[in-house]
This record gives structure tokens, C-alpha cells and sequence, in this order.
């Protein structure tokens, strides 16, 4: 009796060990991915879409995205929050909700650090990329690829911002990252670090006169409809970042991770061809919807009171992110 309860025993382990191999080799799994916060039609949540397609052709069926967009799953924070726990499969959000994991990413939005788009893209999809990227695999999240919202500009509700000067005494919100901060308060304005949910209801309300993101975001989440004057600062480059939670990553294959990277990667481009397409057109539309435009405010003035936040950063953080962005 004992030798057929061992045998039987032996048995079961058997199968639950075949079993288990069996899920992570061979079953279908549905993931869930979030756009954070952004809308269906923004760039990003068109790339997810598209991310979501691709990967069930790369993976010949075995893994399948669902998506989710605005904040259906939660806001950015908590969605940066969930990957680390496990709760969040995959998530699209701005580089400043990682900030509190690995503070060396709120380099890449620092004011003015790069001079073009074209620049920006190449680096951050370079050295300094892969430099972040291997110290968040270190905090349970799997970075799949850089995307982008694009190159920030301002608006506000009190007056025609030409000068950091104008800003004095307007209450903006900006990215809830440390630098982010310390750079509005050295341009005068009243900086109030705000999720992108709330935004939208808090410009109406007036709990913030003004706020600063892409045209695609300014578009998308409507506020030009309750902003009256746009400046076209072009003061950072805001990258995103699509990641998985390192729980999800280690339910996959070897295929199926292969999958999701290739399909992260040729997503980017489809953030890019749209942000690249839009700029135009969308500031026709933010215009014909009323909003006052200054295309040329003094970027150079708004540069120099900026200035101070690559030494704050240093002598916080560092030089080895800066100095790989040179």
C-alpha cells in the first residue's frame, strides 16, 4: 500500500510539474494593457491598438492584448504602482510616473536638453535608454520601448505668455516629477504637480490657471476648450514608456517576450509617423477653436531662467545620465 501511495504520489508531481511547464509553454494568455490616462485617438492609445495586433501575430496567437484606455485601469501612478505588484500587466505612461523608482529618467525632461526631435528620439533610444531601462528591470518592471507624447508647449487662462516673466502668479500644473517642479518655480510661474485624470475638470474649476503638454494631449484631452492662450515654448521632450510587469514577463516564452519587443519597437513608429503628421493640423484646429496662439515667445528667455535644473539634477543624482545625453 505504501509502495502504490508513493507511486500515486510520484504520479500527481509528475503531471503538476508537466502541467505547470505546459501553461508556460504551450496555453494562450490574455494580457491587459493600460494607455494611462490617454484617450483612444492620441497617439499612444493608436500605437497600443496597433501594439495589441501585432503581438498577436508575432506570437502566432499564443498571447493576445486587451486595452484599455483614459484611465479605465487607473491613473498613471497607480498603473506604474500595479506593474511592480503584478496587478498591471502592460502600461504606456509618461517617463515622470517611473521618477520615483529611477529618478535618473527625469534627465530626459529636463528643460531644453535637447535641440531637436530627431535628437531626442535618437538618444533616449541609444545608450540612455538601455541605461534606464536596466535599472527598472531591477525594480519588477520589464521596459518593452521608448514612445514619445511629444515636445510640450503652455497654456494658460491669465495672459499671453511671451517671457517667463508673464508667468508670475499663474498656477500651473505640471508632471508630478521632482525637476519638473523645481524648473516652473525658477520660471516664476506656481507649479501644482497633478495627474493628467484631474486635469481637464481642475482647468474648468480654476484649482490651476494653466497646464503644458503636447498638441496631441492639449487636442485629445480638450483643453483648448477651457484654455484661452497657447505659447508655443517647445520647453521639453516628454518620452513614454511601455513596460510589463516582471510577474507577466516571466509568464511568457522566450517567443512570446521575443513578441512583445518586436512589436513594441515597430508600435514606436507608429507614435512617431502620428505625432510627426499632427503637428500641423492640430495647431489649425486648436486655433480655430478660439485659443489665442503665440508661435514665437522667447524660448531663449525661458531656456536661460531653466537653466539651473541640469546642476540641481547633478548634485542630486549625478552625472552619469547627463553625461551619456551629451
Amino acid at each position: 500500500m505504501k509502495k502504490i501511495a508513493l507511486s500515486a504520489l510520484v504520479s500527481v508531481l509528475l503531471f503538476a510539474a508537466v502541467f505547470a511547464n505546459g501553461q508556460k509553454e504551450g496555453s494562450k494568455i490574455e494580457l491587459a494593457a493600460s494607455s494611462g490616462g490617454m484617450s483612444v485617438n492620441s497617439p499612444a492609445g493608436k500605437a497600443l491598438t496597433k501594439f495589441a495586433e501585432l503581438v498577436n501575430e508575432y506570437s502566432n496567437g499564443s498571447v493576445t492584448v486587451k486595452v484599455f484606455y483614459d484611465t479605465t485601469l487607473g491613473n498613471p501612478s497607480s498603473l506604474v504602482n500595479g506593474l511592480q505588484q503584478g496587478t498591471v500587466d502592460i502600461c504606456v505612461c509618461g517617463d515622470a510616473y517611473y521618477s520615483g523608482l529611477v529618478p535618473e529618467i527625469q534627465a530626459f525632461e529636463l528643460p531644453y536638453m535637447f535641440n531637436s526631435i530627431s535628437e531626442a528620439r535618437t538618444k533616449i533610444n541609444g545608450k540612455a535608454g538601455d541605461f534606464i531601462m536596466e535599472k527598472l528591470a531591477k525594480k519588477g518592471i520589464q521596459p518593452l520601448a521608448f514612445w514619445e507624447i511629444g515636445v510640450r508647449q503652455l497654456t494658460n487662462n491669465k495672459r499671453e505668455i511671451n517671457t517667463p516673466a508673464d508667468l508670475k502668479g499663474v498656477k500651473l500644473r505640471c508632471l508630478p516629477a521632482t525637476f519638473q517642479v523645481k524648473a516652473w518655480e525658477a520660471a516664476g510661474a506656481i507649479p501644482v504637480p497633478m495627474d493628467i485624470s484631474e486635469l481637464y475638470s481642475s482647468l474648468q474649476q480654476g484649482v490651476v490657471d494653466g497646464q503644458e503638454n503636447p498638441l496631441s494631449e492639449i487636442y485629445n484631452q480638450r483643453f483648448y476648450e477651457v484654455q484661452k492662450y497657447l505659447s508655443l515654448t517647445g520647453h521639453v521632450y516628454t518620452p513614454m514608456l511601455l513596460s510589463a510587469s516582471s510577474i507577466t514577463w516571466n509568464r511568457l516564452t522566450a517567443e512570446q517576450q521575443n513578441a512583445l519587443k518586436k512589436a513594441a519597437k515597430e508600435a514606436q513608429q507608429e507614435v512617431y509617423r502620428i505625432n510627426d503628421e499632427n503637428s500641423a493640423k492640430l495647431l489649425k484646429q486648436i486655433k480655430d477653436a478660439g485659443v489665442k496662439v503665440n508661435e514665437n515667445p522667447d524660448k531663449q528667455a525661458f531656456k536661460k531662467a531653466m537653466s539651473g535644473s541640469v546642476d540641481m539634477f547633478a548634485a542630486q543624482y549625478g552625472t552619469d545620465i547627463i553625461n551619456i545625453l551629451k
